[in-house]
């Protein structure tokens, strides 16, 4: 047993243990930990793991059916969880795919312990969260957001379906017809589908969630043919001009690696608030 184990122990959360969880994410800062925090409104739920320090969580990982999410400020305890997960994982995940996701350092520490299994990387992208409050822009008429509604659902089928293989690495249109089409319509009814058009044509989609920071926007995708930058920041500026109108703010991840589309934010007046990393295993 190295020093560092010695230092630091993990173990699967309990109930007692919540006081601890949430002093934790307290203190946390506004645009870390979204996702945990807002797991925790529908109570104490679901597979948390947590390493303690002098009697006090100091890191968490919070495990869901496709993600891992991770929050913590130091690395050796972030490391001491990736090895803590990576002794039990064979009785807990078996072969399926996982994304690791959290603050850029976080993973990093994560990985470097729980690599010791057999998981591969299929995908390594860093993400920056970027907020918007105010649009910098012109707005254009040759621009179009509405919210998606029944007699949409090929388009929506068509297009939620392309944006989900970066996060799922599979395409659920072929793989998944039915589930995803039920899915599709379930999610329309909720209202959660924004479409975007450029002079009269499809080309955007994005899905809709509300945060106590702001209103986040997943899966926000333009098709390639429509990927051109006076487009995106047309109809960004467009869909938060809809948005705005009803929240303190537009929150989505960016791939720091795309460029164009970073750019085009930049000009609406989007802003990079937080830097992160989502690995995918298998």
């Amino acid at each position: 047993m190295d020093i560092q184990e010695t230092q630091y122990q993990s173990w699967d959360l309990q109930e007692k243990d919540l006081d601890k969880l949430k002093t934790l994410l307290e203190n946390s800062g506004k645009y870390e930990a979204l996702e945990m925090k807002d797991a925790l409104k529908s109570g104490f739920e679901g597979w948390w793991n947590g390493t303690f320090h002098n009697d006090q969580i100091v890191c968490v990982a919070y495990i869901t059916k496709q993600f891992v999410y991770l929050y913590g400020r130091e690395r050796e305890p972030m490391l001491s969880l990736g090895k803590s997960l990576a002794r039990s994982q064979g009785k807990r995940s078996g072969g399926s795919t996982h994304s690791i996701f959290g603050p850029n350092d976080m993973v990093m520490a994560f990985w470097q312990g729980f690599q010791m299994t057999d998981k591969t990387v299929l995908t390594d992208v860093k993400l920056n969260l970027c907020e918007l409050t105010q649009i910098a822009c012109k707005l254009n008429d040759a621009y179009e957001v509405r919210q998606a509604v029944k007699k949409d659902l090929p388009l929506v089928f068509d297009f939620y379906g392309e944006a989900l293989i970066d996060e799922l690495g599979m395409d659920v249109r072929k793989l998944s017809k039915d589930a995803h089409e039920k899915n599709c319509a379930q999610l329309i009814s909720e209202g959660a589908f924004y479409l975007g058009y450029h002079r009269g044509k499809p080309a955007f989609i994005a899905k809709v969630r509300e945060s106590d920071i702001g209103i986040f926007l997943d899966n926000a995708h333009f098709p390639v043919a429509m990927r051109r930058p006076k487009v995106m920041r047309g109809i960004h500026a467009r869909l938060a001009e809809k948005l705005l109108a009803e929240n303190s703010s537009v929150l989505l991840y960016v791939k720091d690696t795309d460029q164009e589309t970073q750019a085009a934010l930049d000009e609406v007046g989007y802003r990079v608030v937080l830097p992160s990393r989502l690995m995918r295993l298998r």
